[in-house]
């Protein structure tokens, strides 16, 4: 009698179980006729890539990452890319195995990165939202068309063509006639530096008087830009204007300017809006700089996967503080900082 009491349990068990299973999930669409079934109630594990960490824009989206898994009381584990497509491709594969919920990309090289976050990870149960890179080939799109199918949301958008092509906009339109530019950017592969790319394509097709005379490749880092600025500073003296893809940039070739006895004599537009580039404002260093808001970006990038679970339908591309992205808009505003700004904006990135 018992024996037959524990076999009916055993099946009423197996019976309730996928069941059971089903009512404690959230099933996510990401596009396409996929889905992902992701735990709605308790701490997640989520893994977060990071293109690099080696300088403060990448630590500035690493904190704000750790600060939403903190708040919600997930774990996450970080992951330094070394701007190496193939290093973070081995850590996205062996991820695949590490029982993961979630995992939040930013992307070294899109097109790596564009099969095994949009199908390996789904199949494997694994939601993906991509942050700042985009991937699969979208990276030079706007608004939605940032979003690759596959994944739950695109997280950012201040880092387009559209969104760079405002500081060099700014830069054409307040020194017309010829001029000679310098410009610092980074890794020729990487998303962001071919979105630089495409933006100052653009540039040159509207203002062909400004011609750019020299481009330095860096890792976005300060000391990488210090090394570069040298030799192009000493070989164009008569360069009147600069752009730097990132503040990390400016500050590496400020001091450069300064030896050769070229600063106040040449302007730097920028990208970053770094706090040291908000002091380079203010002392004139810096004509203008883009809004970067790294933190805000990862932190609601993690955020996005909880809203999501909660039952929150989300956009598909989302704005670094939390919005709907939309076409054609500013990223965030203020967008832009100069002199005129500068004293209410606050940096996210040391």
């Amino acid at each position: 009698m018992q024996l037959k009491k524990y076999i009916t349990a055993l099946a009423i068990s197996a019976v309730l179980t996928p069941s059971l299973v089903l009512a404690q999930t959230t099933k996510l669409d990401v596009g396409e006729g996929v889905s992902v079934n992701v735990k709605n109630e308790g701490p997640l594990k989520i893994a977060f890539f990071s293109e690099g960490a080696n300088n403060s824009a990448m630590q500035a989206s690493i904190d704000g990452a750790k600060r939403a898994a903190e708040e919600l009381g997930w774990q996450i584990d970080v992951f330094d890319g070394k701007f190496d497509a193939v290093t973070q491709l081995n850590q996205l594969q062996n991820a695949l195995n590490r029982n993961y919920d979630a995992w939040v990309l930013k992307a070294v090289e899109g097109n790596t990165m564009c099969n095994i976050a949009t199908k390996d990870a789904p199949e494997k149960g694994v939601l993906v939202v991509v942050s700042v890179l985009s991937i699969c080939g979208r990276g030079a799109n706007e608004g939605e068309a940032l979003w690759s199918p596959g994944t739950l949301a695109y997280v950012g958008g201040a880092e387009t063509p559209k969104a760079f092509f405002q500081v060099l906009d700014r830069m054409g339109h307040e020194n017309p006639g010829p001029q000679k530019l310098g410009v610092f950017t980074g890794p020729e592969l990487n998303p962001i530096t071919k979105n630089h790319d495409a933006a100052l394509n653009k540039f040159q097709a509207k203002y062909p008087e400004i011609k750019v005379v020299a481009v330095a490749r860096t890792d976005y880092s300060t000391p990488s830009a210090l090394e570069k600025a040298g030799p192009m500073v000493q070989a164009n003296r008569d360069i009147t204007l600069y752009y730097t893809a990132f503040s990390n940039l400016a500050k590496g070739l400020a001091p450069v300017l300064e030896q050769a006895g070229l600063a106040g004599k040449v302007k730097i537009y920028d990208n970053g809006a770094t706090a040291w580039a908000m002091d380079a404002i203010k002392d004139g260093t810096i004509t203008v700089s883009s809004a970067n808001r790294l933190g805000s970006n990862a932190y609601n990038a993690v955020m996005a996967i909880d809203r999501a679970r909660k039952g929150e339908k989300l956009p598909r591309a989302i704005g670094d503080l939390g919005d709907p992205l939309v076409d054609g808009e500013p990223p965030a505003d203020p967008y832009l900082i100069d002199a005129g700004n500068v004293a209410n904006y606050k940096p996210e990135v040391e």
